[in-house]
């Protein structure tokens, strides 16, 4: 049975296996500061671990009612906080044109094919999607602002333009 353990300040997905009659942990992924169990993860273990059977609802059922949102805690608040501001940064940099010829160079130089230089082009479309479903996600948790701090208040403004 595959489960979440909390180790120091990090997550880990380990399943128990049964050998000469002990039972052993095998540490399948590390997930981090938080107890997420996302998809990439998932095709991890299964691509590293095909011979085990798991239930991912459930896996991903227990975690959620086991572990307390990471957002419960001020730590969790401002670790948020600071990946927002450094993507809002890293965001800021970007030139779509840059990257894309940066990608196709790199992978043309590298096995000298143009097959690379598509694949290049794939990662600026997954780049693209992955910020569009950014912008839904923001659009919606911003339709719901918390009735005690609101959005617009200047003293909200002015700490999440630091």
């Amino acid at each position: 049975m595959a489960f979440v353990r909390k180790k120091g300040k990090s997550y880990y997905l380990v399943h128990n296996v049964r050998e000469d009659g002990h039972v052993r942990q095998v540490h399948l992924a590390c997930l981090g500061n938080r107890p997420r169990i996302s998809n990439e993860v998932l095709e991890q273990v299964r691509q590293s671990h095909p011979q085990l059977q798991i239930d991912w609802a459930a896996v991903r059922a227990r975690a959620a009612d086991t572990f307390v949102s990471p957002f419960a805690q001020l730590e969790g608040v401002d670790m948020l906080l600071h990946a927002v501001r450094t993507l809002r940064e890293d965001l800021d940099e970007l030139n779509w044109d840059t990257l894309a010829h940066r990608l196709s160079e790199r992978g043309q130089w590298e096995s000298g094919t143009d097959a690379s230089a598509a694949s290049g082009e794939s990662q600026v479309r997954a780049l693209q999607r992955e910020m569009q479903e950014l912008r839904a996600q923001l659009e919606a948790k911003l339709k719901h602002p918390p009735a005690a701090a609101p959005l617009h208040s200047e003293t909200n403004q002015q700490r999440f333009n630091e």
